[in-house]
């Protein structure tokens, strides 16, 4: 709240200064002598204090419980100790830090060798998938083998050999001339899982059949037609191969390892050949337990759960051990590294604190020692001398002797002695004075002691507060007397209370407006007429070891001026809603269209200036393009939304293909700068020189619009996908096709992350980012099922070719266009000159209420001097203008405040002076509602925003040629 009385506002915070000095001077004085009101004049006299009884030396005399050597040592352990504790925390931080870095290290290891197993069974499952498939192992015929067979191990590795088993064991096909008996495969293990389980699946570690060497098996159901499993493609794992794929480069110090479900080692980085086969270590073992336990609970075998952990491994060393189970498996990857190797930067930073601390340790103590030697003695000697001085009288002086330090002390404490006596007698003298003043202070000044109780208060104050100066002695500021309430008239808790705030933060309190309510003896509520308005300030008083000693507050009667400005700030309220429930109705409607409104028509302006230099209008020309693509994608989002529904009717016309597509690089252009990456177009055609003038050959059919959008679309995805210092390159390719099909493509590559198989699949599905919701690369899943529905309504469609790590290739397949004739090579955001018609004397008045959108139609109407444009910034205002004017042509804003446009053209046509008058609608309201109900009121054009400003002069010059007031 803002008091209109300046004077009192101004007045309060150095007054309380001046005060607090008043009061503290008074109360310092009061301390020499009884207490008494403070409506006495007269000061105890001088001589009763040195009448007083002098107190007897041993009551003052005290012998110290502990010597200054103890407290010395007590100190230098309060320093010590902390620096210990911090020491001891930074030493196990480092540890902590150390292990964090151990297990993050284990982590990487684990996570990618379980991302490549993953892999390979991903490949594995899906290659013995399309097997299984096949007509000749659909036909599970022993003499119609399909070649497949045989050629299988020289398709990977990392798989021996493929065989085709019936649901009993039974060998079909297989590279071997005697594969494995029926009962002894029948009677396997691995076997009988594989039969157990109804899709992929991979065995444990056990001994080959034929080779007799350690192995594990891949097998796939062979379903018949009525779905059943009625086969088994069975591929036995080659674990050396397999060993190297998965640890090829695993540091030297790590261990790694794949254990299968029953714990035995499967492929170990190091002694393979003596793991392979053997149990994990005890402790490992118990770990990969729980971890299987916990899969099955929470999601089933797709799902990949890791640990973290220190075990002693098999070499009988300690070592951190992570454990990552294998999705689509029950084998589980365990990445280790040797527990001592990893902390050994932190053994040797232990070591050399621990050292530190020894040397810290002897060194403070031989201080201490030597500093209480050089202090004890001498004090000594100045305590016997002090307790002299206490049990004689005051004037008595301290002896002058030990070293030059406590010599100065003593001098100083008997020049100090004498100083107060003096004072003593000085503070009684005036002490009359500052009574005096206090009381006849135009302001109420109250003295608090720090338990918030009143130490003194002046007449002026009792007589604001209602109370004599006995009743105000020693109440609380928490009393039932009274309370205060805020500028809303809300009772404030004591804890608000102003002394009670000063006495929290012991800090000065500004001047702030409160109400103060006193309730008589008895009342259960106060009258209306026992509130009073204040100004409040508080200033909070120390002592000379920088306690709180009191706290001053005063207060300045301002209810006439909170009453007055109560009835302001209610007006101001109500005139601030009702301003701004009209700019809010008068604005919703403009709020996309009104800035465009001013971008592209002052852009177009600029292009039509002839002193502007190339390259500025060339930029300019970027503004605008990107002006009017805006607000075509403005236009269009009730269109996209129905994509999904069926092609739509797209403005196909006649192309220049690398024009189009350098206004999107260089629309694309800040992004790439951004993210470091660089944008490049080759030359248009294989062969043809890449200079301006071969580049405008390349035409297409096209909607530029639409086109436009996808190509922002995909520079932009190539620009956020791709590495540091990448590329995303432009270049044109012509097609080999049958008739009617695209002829050109635009390809357009980068050299980001690429892409594997299984994403490109679902690359243009809406809403499937692939995993990038992961990366914090910003984007919904859109933008490419946009792009390509975009391109098939042209009668073209997108492909793409990616590899991982290589980067990603889009190509745009196009219909090759006959280049336009000279006008539609002419950019269309360019200004046709066209010759003006003679207008003399005729005047247009425009009411606008954006000062923007009334600037940019003075200067298109200004390309007319003939015309005389006048202007009126709401709707009252512009219909007096047009009584006042009578102007040829009257152009109004729907969305004017106050009297809209349909209100506007209303009032003209009710009035007869006004009534023939042209007027056009201009808005950047272009529903079809709208325009229907600007025609049917009588609108004779119906022109939205943003405003083209070859339009405007095309329709002011077709008036123009009318007769006036047609």
């Amino acid at each position: 709240m803002t008091l209109k009385n300046t004077d009192d506002r101004s007045a309060a915070t150095p007054l309380a200064a001046r005060v607090g000095l008043t009061v503290e001077a008074a109360l310092s004085a009061r301390r020499a002598e009884p207490p008494t009101t403070l409506q006495a004049d007269a000061a105890m006299p001088a001589e009763a204090a040195a009448q007083a009884p002098a107190q007897p030396a041993a009551a003052t005399a005290r012998r110290p419980s502990q010597g200054l050597g103890l407290w010395l040592l007590l100190l230098l352990a309060t320093l010590l100790v902390p620096a210990l504790g911090g020491l001891t925390w930074h030493l196990h931080q480092m540890r902590t830090l150390a292990m964090e870095d151990a297990f993050a290290q284990a982590d990487l290891i684990a996570v990618g060798t379980t991302e490549r197993l993953q892999w390979l069974m991903q490949d594995a499952q899906a290659m013995m998938a399309r097997i299984a498939a096949r007509p000749q192992v659909q036909a599970m015929d022993p003499a119609r083998c399909d070649q497949l067979f045989f050629d299988f191990p020289a398709i990977s590795p990392t798989f021996k050999a493929l065989s085709l088993r019936r649901s009993d064991a039974m060998s079909i096909c297989s590279d071997q001339r005697q594969p494995p008996l029926q009962a002894s495969v029948a009677a396997s293990p691995w076997f009988q899982g594989a039969i157990r389980h109804p899709s992929f699946h991979a065995s444990g570690v056990h001994m080959g059949q034929v080779q007799q060497t350690w192995t594990a098996r891949l097998t796939y159901p062979v379903r018949g037609d009525a779905g059943s499993p009625v086969g088994l493609l069975v591929t036995p794992v080659d674990l050396q191969q397999l060993r190297q794929r998965l640890f090829a480069r695993l540091p030297a110090t790590a261990v790694a390892a794949v254990v299968d479900g029953s714990n035995r080692v499967l492929v170990r980085s190091q002694r393979q050949d003596e793991r392979v086969g053997k149990p994990a270590a005890e402790g490992v073992a118990r770990v990969l337990d729980v971890l299987r336990a916990e899969r099955l609970r929470s999601g089933g075998p797709d799902r990949s759960i890791s640990r973290r952990f220190v075990e002693v491994g098999i070499s009988g060393q300690r070592n951190l051990f992570v454990v990552r189970t294998v999705p689509m498996t029950d084998w589980t990857v365990v990445a280790a590294l040797p527990e001592d190797d990893t902390l050994q930067a932190y053994y040797a930073s232990r070591n050399r604190s621990l050292a530190a601390i020894v040397m810290m340790l002897v060194l403070a103590g031989v201080a201490a020692w030597r500093v209480g030697r050089s202090i004890l003695v001498p004090i000594q000697g100045l305590a016997a001398a002090t307790r002299g001085l206490a049990a004689g009288a005051t004037a008595q002086p301290v002896p002058v002797s030990g070293p030059r330090e406590i010599q100065t002390v003593a001098r100083e404490f008997n020049r100090m002695a004498a100083a107060t006596s003096e004072a003593t007698t000085q503070l009684r003298a005036s002490e009359s004075h500052y009574r005096t003043l206090l009381q006849h202070l135009p302001v109420a000044v109250v003295s608090h002691r720090p338990d918030s109780s009143v130490e003194v208060a002046n007449d002026r104050a009792c007589e604001l507060l209602q109370m004599t100066a006995a009743q105000m002695s020693g109440k609380l500021a928490s009393d039932r007397a009274w309370h205060f309430v805020d500028s809303r008239g809300q009772r404030l808790q004591p804890e608000a209370y102003p002394i009670s705030r000063v006495l929290r933060t012991s800090a000065p309190l500004p001047p702030e407006p409160l109400g103060i309510v006193f309730h008589a003896l008895g009342d259960a509520a106060p009258a209306p007429e026992a509130q009073t308005w204040v100004l409040v300030a508080g200033y909070p008083q120390f002592d000379a070891q920088g306690a709180l000693a009191r706290v001053i507050v005063v207060f300045v009667d301002v209810t006439a001026q909170h009453a007055a400005e109560q009835l302001r700030v209610a007006k101001e309220a109500a005139e601030t809603a009702s301003q701004a429930k009209s700019d809010f109705l008068s604005r919703v409607s403009h709020e996309l269209r009104t800035p465009l409104n001013a971008i592209n028509g002052f852009s177009e302006l600029l292009l039509g200036d002839a002193r502007l230099p190339a390259d500025a209008q060339a930029r300019i020309g970027h503004v605008h393009r990107a002006g009017q693509h805006l607000l075509a994608l403005i236009n269009q989002v009730l269109d996209l939304t129905r994509i999904e529904s069926g092609p739509r009717q797209a403005a196909m016309q006649p192309l220049a293909l690398w024009p189009l597509v350098e206004d999107c690089m260089a629309i694309c252009t800040p992004l790439a700068q951004a993210k470091g990456v660089s944008l490049l177009s080759a030359a248009p055609l294989p062969g043809a020189a890449p200079d301006a003038a071969q580049r405008g050959q390349a035409w297409l059919c096209a909607d530029a619009t639409r086109l436009r959008q996808v190509l922002i679309n995909l520079l932009s995805n190539g620009i956020k996908y791709n590495r540091p210092q990448g590329t995303v390159t432009v270049s044109l390719q012509p097609a080999v096709v049958a008739a009617g099909q695209p002829e050109l493509l635009l390809h357009i590559a980068d050299t980001g992350i690429g892409l594997v198989s299984s994403q490109i699949a679902g690359l243009f599905q809406p809403f499937n980012r692939l995993g990038a919701e992961h990366s914090g690369i910003e984007g919904h899943g859109l933008g490419l099922s946009i792009a390509r529905s975009l391109m098939q309504s042209m009668g073209g469609d997108i492909s793409v070719r990616a590899e991982p790590g290589g980067g990603s290739c889009f190509t745009l397949h196009l219909h090759s266009a006959a280049p336009a004739g000279a006008a539609a090579e002419q950019p269309a955001d360019a200004p046709a000159a066209r010759a003006a018609p003679s207008m003399p004397g005729r005047r247009v008045l425009y009411i606008e209420d954006n000062e923007l959108n009334m600037l940019l139609m003075r200067q298109i109407v200004g390309r007319r001097p003939a015309l005389e444009f006048h202007e009126a910034t709401d709707g009252e205002a512009g219909v007096l203008a047009a009584l006042a004017l009578q102007p040829d042509l009257v152009l109004v804003d729907i969305g004017l405040p106050l009297l809209d446009g349909f209100g506007v053209l209303q009032r003209l046509r009710a009035d007869p002076r006004t009534a023939r008058i042209p007027c056009w609608a201009v808005t950047a309201d272009n529903t079809p509602e709208t325009a229907a109900r600007a025609h049917a009121c009588g609108f004779q054009r119906f022109m939205t925003k943003p405003v083209k400003v070859a339009a405007m002069l095309d329709a002011l010059d077709d008036w123009a040629r009318e007769p006036p007031n047609a």
